[in-house]
C-alpha cells in the first residue's frame, strides 16, 4: 500500500481542478464540483485504509483557503464552491470524530473466529395468527438460534392491519424436560421487518424439542434434535477470491449501484443527464486513478472495466472511467440488469408467505454468516442473517453506498435468476447483528432451492439450500 502516492494523487487532482476553475463555464451540479471530486476520491482512500482522515481534512482544508483567496481576488462564482469546500471539509472532520481510525483492508485475523460448533440454528417453519384488541395479523417463526448471546425465535410479522404490540406473552414454550419459558420480544416498528424473541431464561443447549402453544390450542412441537451448524444439503464450496482492497471496494460500489437503480414499481430509474442515478456514478473514474496510485488496484485489474461497461448499459455517462468496456461482466449482474431492461410484469405474482430456513457458512473475512429466514411480503423479498464477527462500525462509503455490511451476498432461484440481497435494517446486540437483507430484483414465484453465493476480499463460498414455502392460512 502506498500512502505516499495516494497523498501525492489528492494534491495532483487538487491542482488541476484549481487550475480548471480558472475558465469560465457552465455551472456543475451539486454533485460534480471540485469540492465532490476531491471528497470522494479521499473517501475512497480513507475506506481502504490507504489515507488518514486527518490527512485528507488537512488536504480538503488547504484547498479551502486557496479557493478563499481566489475569491477575494474577485473570481466570479467563488462563494459557492468555497461554501462547498467547507462543507465537505466540515462532513470529513464529523467523520473522522465519529468513525476513528479508519478502516483497513481485511488482514488475518489474530485468532481464528468462534468456528460455530457450539451454536445451534434450527428451522421451526411457525405460522401463528394473532387477534388481540386492534393488533390483527400472522407471527412466522422462521428459525430457532442459539448462541452465546442467548436463545431466541427470528420472526417477521404477515398481514398486520395495525402495528401495536404482538402480544408474545401469551404463547407458552416448554421444552422436554418440563420447564417453561417467558418470551421478550424486539420489534423494529417496521411490519415487515424481522424481529428476535428471546427466551427466557435461556434454555440448555442439550434440550431436544420446544412446543410453543397459543391459549387454548394444540401446542405446536419444534424438534431442535435436526440441528446442525452446517448446511442442509451438503457442505458449502469455499474458494479463494483474492481481491485486492481496490476491487473489493469497486466490486461493492457496483452493487450499490444495481440495487439502487430498480424504482418501487419494479421499472428502471430514468437514466437522462442529470438523473437520479448520476450522483452514485459521477467520480468513479477519480476513485479508480486514485486506488492505483495507492497501489491497492492494479492497472491491470479488470474490475474497473467492468465497472465501466455496467455504467453503459444502464446509460449513465459522465463516470469518469477511462477503462475500455468488457464483455465479461459477472453473471449475477448480467441476470438483474436482464431482469429490469425487460420491464415484463409477472403473471402471476408471488403471494405473502416466507421459507423456514436456517444454515450456517463458513467465516468470510473473519464474518460466521447464518441464514435464518426467507419472508416475501407486499411485492417485496426478504432474507434474514445473523452476522457474528468483525463487523466494521457504521460509516458511510464514497457515492452513498453503505458499506458497514463488508460482504457481497447473492441468491440464484430454482429459475436460474440471481438476486442481489442489500442491507436494509439490523439490530445489533454484542458481537452479533441481525440483518434484513431486501433482494433485489424480489421473487417473483416460489422457488424449492436456492444457490447461495457470499463472497468477501479473501474467499467466497458457494452452497445449494432446499425451501419449503408457507402461507399464510
Amino acid at each position: 500500500m502506498n500512502r505516499e502516492g495516494a497523498e501525492t494523487y489528492l494534491r495532483v487532482l487538487a491542482e488541476a481542478i484549481m487550475r480548471g476553475s480558472l475558465a469560465p463555464a457552465a455551472a456543475p451540479p451539486p454533485w460534480d464540483t471540485g469540492a465532490s471530486r476531491m471528497a470522494i476520491a479521499g473517501h475512497a482512500l480513507t475506506t481502504v485504509g490507504a489515507l488518514d482522515l486527518v490527512t485528507l481534512e488537512e488536504i480538503l482544508t488547504d484547498i479551502h483557503l486557496a479557493m478563499s483567496i481566489r475569491q477575494l481576488r474577485g473570481h466570479a462564482g467563488q462563494a459557492a464552491t468555497t461554501a462547498r469546500w467547507f462543507t465537505q471539509s466540515r462532513s470529513i472532520r464529523s467523520v473522522r470524530l465519529a468513525a476513528g481510525p479508519a478502516l483497513a483492508g481485511p488482514e488475518p485475523p489474530e485468532e481464528e473466529p468462534d468456528d460455530g460448533k457450539a451454536d445451534r440454528f434450527v428451522p421451526a417453519g411457525l405460522a401463528i395468527p394473532f387477534r388481540a384488541g386492534a393488533s390483527r395479523g400472522d407471527l412466522y417463526l422462521m428459525s430457532f438460534a442459539h448462541t452465546g448471546s442467548g436463545a431466541r425465535f427470528v420472526a417477521a410479522w404477515g398481514s398486520v392491519h395495525h402495528v401495536g404490540v404482538i402480544p408474545v406473552d401469551e404463547l407458552t414454550v416448554t421444552d422436554d424436560r418440563g420447564a417453561r419459558y417467558t418470551l421478550e420480544g424486539i420489534p423494529s416498528g417496521d411490519p415487515g421487518w424481522a424481529a428476535e424473541i428471546w427466551l427466557r431464561p435461556t434454555p440448555p443447549k442439550d434440550i431436544r424439542w420446544l412446543d410453543v402453544a397459543r391459549p387454548y390450542r394444540q401446542p405446536a412441537r419444534i424438534d431442535l434434535r435436526a440441528a446442525s451448524p452446517g448446511i442442509p444439503d451438503g457442505e458449502p464450496r469455499v474458494s479463494a477470491a483474492e481481491l485486492s482492497p481496490g476491487e473489493h471496494l469497486l466490486i461493492r460500489l457496483a452493487e450499490h449501484l444495481l440495487t439502487s437503480a430498480p424504482n418501487p414499481r419494479g421499472r428502471w430509474r430514468a437514466t437522462a443527464p442529470g438523473g437520479p442515478l448520476r450522483p452514485l456514478t459521477t467520480g468513479l473514474g477519480d476513485i479508480v486513478g486514485a486506488l492505483e496510485a495507492a497501489d491497492v488496484l492494479s492497472p491491470l485489474s479488470p474490475v474497473p472495466a467492468r465497472l465501466a461497461t455496467l455504467c453503459a448499459s444502464m446509460d449513465i455517462d459522465g463516470h469518469g472511467i477511462a477503462a475500455a468496456p468488457a464483455y465479461d461482466l459477472p453473471e449475477p449482474w448480467v441476470s438483474v440488469l436482464a431482469h429490469y431492461r425487460r420491464r415484463k410484469p409477472e403473471p402471476v405474482p408471488l403471494g405473502e408467505g416466507y421459507a423456514a430456513l436456517a444454515a450456517s457458512l463458513p467465516a468470510l473475512d473473519g464474518i460466521r454468516l447464518a441464514l435464518l429466514g426467507l419472508h416475501h411480503t407486499e411485492g417485496s423479498s426478504y432474507l434474514h442473517v445473523l452476522a457474528r464477527g468483525r463487523m466494521p462500525d457504521p460509516r458511510p462509503g464514497p457515492l452513498a453506498a453503505d458499506l458497514t455490511f463488508p460482504l457481497s451476498v447473492w441468491l440464484r432461484d430454482s429459475g436460474g435468476r440471481w438476486h442481489a440481497c442489500c442491507p436494509s435494517l439490523q439490530h445489533r446486540a454484542d458481537c452479533e447483528c441481525l440483518i434484513r437483507m431486501q433482494l433485489v430484483p424480489p421473487l417473483t414465484r416460489p422457488t424449492d432451492r436456492l444457490e447461495v453465493l457470499a463472497g468477501g476480499q479473501a474467499a467466497e463460498v458457494r452452497t445449494i439450500l432446499p425451501l419449503g414455502w408457507r402461507y399464510p392460512s
